[in-house]
């Protein structure tokens, strides 16, 4: 296997690409007079679903990999919070501090924020709070939300893998319960609508690598997938665009598959601006919809000078802010520093450092499809 799918990349593209466009719509045209237009460019903020398979895939995607080749390890739960945090945390932070501050002069220069999309924290303890992804709402910026929810999820995630490993009947109990308590609990948790698309994408990573067939027939099966998902999702103000619809996650699980099986499409995905934009997707992600904001806060229309705002400004905090910690050498000795951290912590309660990486006790879901 090769150390970096690139395709993936080009997947987080489309991804952050959705996402853009659909606050492209939101905040430079009409929802009453946008008509077709705005409901398709909104239709983009199932990026975030996508976002959530591929995270699932690239999570798993090692550990499987190596469990093919028969060299399964103990899966190392410091080292993988460890390389989480260097990875996710640092630009968090900056973009954070970027927007606060800026928000705090526009406040103090006499201009309006963009609300709801900027809401300044009503104190220090909530500000903190949000940087430690304590927060389930009213965060500085409307979509932080999603980093939160991943990133409580990221916690799970190395239990989430075992039970696939040991026993995809179980795994898929786990899904299935997610969904129910979802539908019937009164304060409808999103990270239990979340959650299916997370082990979807742990699913589609084993099916890659195992080249199971069904991803031959992957990218046919997308297209009916994604016609049920529009079919299905709610037809209310702005609701079908909401991160609780299994149906929207369903065709990013097949476009995953056909994107490893199907050449053309891989070739596509591989496109080199596509892939930039993919590798730059978090910071993108991270500052354009504060910026995005303010420019039809005060008077912007123009739908494509908005998105193109989003993507330069986040392809500029790449360059400046997140680079550095995902590159040599700053990001190994930060990994390595905080991985030390974690288990001095663990020998002080004893807590095992490592989860046993097993053979699975059968045969995986996939080969039984």
């Amino acid at each position: 296997m090769k150390d970096r799918l690139v395709y993936v990349d080009g997947l987080r593209a489309i991804a952050v690409l959705g996402v853009v466009l659909s606050h492209a719509a939101k905040y430079s045209m009409s929802f009453i007079n946008g008509g077709a237009p705005y409901h398709a460019m909104y239709e983009g903020a199932h990026g975030v679903d996508l976002f959530f398979v591929i995270s699932g895939f690239c999570l798993s995607f090692p550990t499987l990999a190596a469990i093919r080749k028969g060299v399964g390890r103990p899966f190392d739960v410091a080292g993988f919070f460890a390389r989480r945090i260097v990875r996710i945390v640092p630009p968090y932070w900056i973009a954070f501090v970027i927007v606060l501050a800026g928000s705090i002069g526009f406040v103090a220069a006499g201009y309006a924020l963009p609300w709801p999309t900027v809401i300044m924290p009503p104190t220090v303890a909530n500000g903190l709070m949000q940087l430690a992804f304590l927060t389930p709402g009213n965060n500085l910026v409307g979509s932080f939300w999603t980093l939160a929810v991943e990133f409580r999820w990221y916690l799970a995630f190395p239990l989430i893998l075992w039970i696939w490993i040991r026993s995809p009947a179980v795994f898929a109990a786990v899904g299935a319960a997610a969904l129910v308590l979802y539908a019937t609990h009164e304060t409808r948790i999103v990270d239990l609508a979340t959650l299916p698309a997370f082990m979807l994408g742990i699913v589609a990573a084993d099916m890659t690598i195992r080249r199971h067939r069904i991803c031959a027939w992957a990218v046919v099966l997308c297209v009916p997938a994604l016609l049920a998902a529009l079919w299905l999702e709610p037809k209310g103000h702005l609701n079908f665009a909401y991160q609780d619809q299994i149906w929207w996650q369903a065709p990013f699980f097949f476009l995953i598959l056909a994107a490893g099986a199907n050449k053309p499409l891989q070739a596509i995905l591989e496109f080199k601006p596509l892939v930039f934009i993919g590798v730059a997707s978090y910071s993108i992600y991270l500052l354009h919809d504060p910026l995005m904001a303010l420019y039809g806060e005060y008077g912007g229309t123009n739908p494509f000078a908005c998105a193109l705002i989003g993507v330069l400004s986040g392809v500029l905090f790449w360059w400046y802010c997140e680079r550095p910690f995902v590159s040599a050498p700053l990001k190994g000795t930060l990994v390595s520093q905080i991985t030390d951290i974690f288990h001095a912590v663990r020998r002080l309660l004893r807590i095992p450092g490592t989860i046993p990486s097993p053979a699975p006790a059968a045969a995986p879901l996939s080969s039984k499809l």
